[in-house]
């Protein structure tokens, strides 16, 4: 049985999930939450958590991170109306499990509950062939083991908004060498441009001043 956890700040969406999770005899809704305050406050664990982007006091990508630190085994998918390759982008570099558009099928969200469940990545049409291609490459989640230690700096200094010039004055390189390093971490990381990649890092808490 695959335990269920929904998070969707609007009533009938929620319910409508939770009526849906219930129609399945292989899951099982062990909570709701509609923000990030009452799905933080949850404590029962869950195999899988499906999550609202946008909510009242955070959005659903910071969330499914927290919770996967708070509880490793732990499948987020990220459910919105939003296809927008770089929210995407940031919930696979923040280590979640999928993304999938509200207006999918019941039958495909079910079916996504149950693949994340098993391990396997789910991202559904509102992702670009790019983004899908990126993933498959380079899994988000381990895409920053594969940095050596100068580009993740360089990286970092990216996050904090510095130009390649910036970037090459304060590590005492040449702009082309920046610019080929960054070249060569975008490869690393799976994704397809600069921008991308400082994304992916915000996600994953580089260079992100706290």
């Amino acid at each position: 049985m695959i335990g269920v956890l929904l998070v969707d700040d609007h009533p009938i969406v929620l319910s409508g999930l939770a009526a849906l999770v219930q129609s399945d005899d292989g899951l099982e809704l062990v909570a709701t939450a509609r923000s990030v305050a009452e799905a933080s406050a949850v404590s029962v664990t869950p195999d899988v958590a499906l999550v609202d982007l946008d909510l009242p006091d955070g959005d659903g990508i910071s969330l499914g991170a927290s919770l996967r630190a708070r509880w490793p085994a732990v499948h987020v998918v990220v459910l919105t109306m939003h296809a927008d390759d770089h929210a995407i982008m940031r919930s696979l570099g923040a280590g979640l499990d999928g993304y999938l558009l509200k207006d999918a099928d019941p039958e495909d969200i079910l079916a996504a509950i149950h693949t994340v469940a098993r391990g396997t990545m789910v991202l559904g049409r509102g992702a670009t062939a790019a983004v899908v291609a990126a993933a498959a490459i380079a899994p988000p989640t381990d895409g920053l083991g594969r940095l050596n230690a100068r580009e993740l700096e360089i990286l970092e200094l990216l996050v904090q908004g510095l130009t390649t010039s910036q970037v090459a004055a304060r590590l005492f390189l040449a702009p082309k060498t920046i610019r080929n390093r960054v070249s060569d971490l975008v490869g690393k990381l799976g994704v397809t441009s600069r921008e991308d990649a400082i994304e992916f890092a915000k996600a994953s808490g580089i260079g992100v001043r706290r």
